[in-house]
């Protein structure tokens, strides 16, 4: 729990801050103005998506847990229903964290590990990027328009999840103006929006200040919204539901598992015995075995810079072994770790998110099967062509 706190709180502060802003009225002027300059909804869907998958290919993932509730309220406001929202933010993010060519978790990290140059093979790898988030955003406009045209479709109905929002009217959306209270905290919060991209890459901020800057943030706002003291305090434990404070305290439960793998000297144990078959493997299909191993090993350890850490120095001299491509093998940990994050119930941040929606893990997994398959296909296609083309550097 103690390893686990500043991701917790990164979690926490950001919920709060933003039920602050969406209290205030401010973030449902903001939607219509978005609306409004944008005039049609999938623009407006295709340009969140796009943001979203820009940010996670640099191995973004819990930084976007706050652009949630907003997202839904965009959702619903269209048209469209809980689920939608959630997929704006969370599928993009997640899909692009797992093929990025530039994750600074996964990919910089196995690389380093590997003896590779940082960011080496880019093309191939921003071509699976492209693939993959066009499959994925093809899958999710696929599930909005069938639920938009009929709403006995949707898989988590039409009710806004957090404490504030309501249900709204498309064009009393577009119709409303903002106050000059309002255009202050929209202000506030696209600069809190801005600091939480700028502020790890410029000032080298971990969880810890990312949380820090969206807890002030929500208390600035609270005064600028008028509120006392109380009301300030009130909504921020509103908005920490019991659906969200679970999912966060998962997060502390999920780096146990890894723990206990650890101090009882048990991972290595199991990564070892999960990578003796890959030898007997035929070489055009070596790849795709690392790549499901990577894939069990990552439901042991569900930290991508940590799975790197722990199976790389045993995959690199094992590619080598075997006649692949070390950047074959760091290809196979990338995909193999980051596309189960979709899935495993272990990986904390994914039970965040379904959490925020207030969506069940059984009705997630029915939706993104479908989708979770059609990746792996690609991730396979893909190793296969970096097995036959020898991809390097070596």
């Amino acid at each position: 729990m103690t390893q686990s706190m500043p991701i917790m709180c990164m979690v926490l502060c950001p919920i709060a801050a933003t039920d602050i802003y969406i209290q205030s009225g401010t973030m449902e002027k903001m939607i219509g103005w978005i609306l409004r300059t944008c005039h049609s909804d999938k623009i407006v869907m295709f340009g969140l998506m796009l943001f979203f998958a820009c940010r996670g290919a640099m191995g973004a993932m819990e930084h976007h847990i706050p652009f949630v509730p907003l997202a839904i309220s965009i959702s619903l406001i269209c048209g469209y229903d809980v689920m939608v929202g959630l997929l704006l933010v969370f599928m993009p993010t997640f899909v692009s964290f797992a093929v990025g060519p530039l994750n600074i978790y996964t990919v910089a990290v196995a690389q380093g590990i590997s003896g590779l140059p940082l960011y080496s093979a880019m093309a191939f790898r921003v071509g699976i990027w492209v693939v993959c988030c066009g499959i994925t955003m093809w899958y999710i406009f696929r599930y909005a328009n069938r639920v938009k045209a009929d709403p006995s479709k949707s898989v988590t109905g039409f009710v806004n999840p957090s404490s504030a929002a309501g249900n709204k009217d498309i064009d009393d959306i577009r119709d409303q103006r903002m106050t000059v209270r309002q255009k202050i905290l929209m202000l506030m919060f696209l600069v809190t929006t801005v600091l939480q991209m700028v502020g790890p890459i410029k000032f080298n901020w971990g969880f810890s200040e990312i949380a820090a800057l969206w807890l002030m943030s929500g208390l600035l706002a609270g005064v600028v919204a008028g509120y006392n003291n109380e009301k300030i305090c009130e909504v921020f434990v509103r908005s920490w539901t019991p659906d969200i404070l679970v999912g966060t305290f998962c997060i502390g439960f999920a780096r146990a598992v890894s723990v206990v793998l650890t101090k009882g000297n048990v991972l290595d144990t199991i990564i070892y015995a999960l990578s003796i078959p890959l030898k007997q493997i035929p070489i055009s299909f070596s790849a795709i075995g690392m790549y499901f191993t990577q894939s069990i090993n990552n439901f042991f350890v569900p930290s991508g810079s940590g799975q790197a850490t722990v199976t790389m120095p045993i995959m690199a001299p094992l590619a080598d072994i075997i006649g692949m491509t070390r950047q074959t093998a760091v290809v196979a940990f990338q995909l193999g770790d980051g596309l189960t994050n979709m899935i495993i119930p272990t990986f904390g941040t994914l039970i965040i998110y379904i959490s925020i929606a207030k969506v069940d893990y059984k009705t997630y997994i029915k939706w993104v099967y479908p989708l979770y398959f059609m990746l792996v296909g690609v991730a396979c296609v893909s190793l296969l062509a970096a097995t036959a083309m020898k991809l390097g550097p070596f």
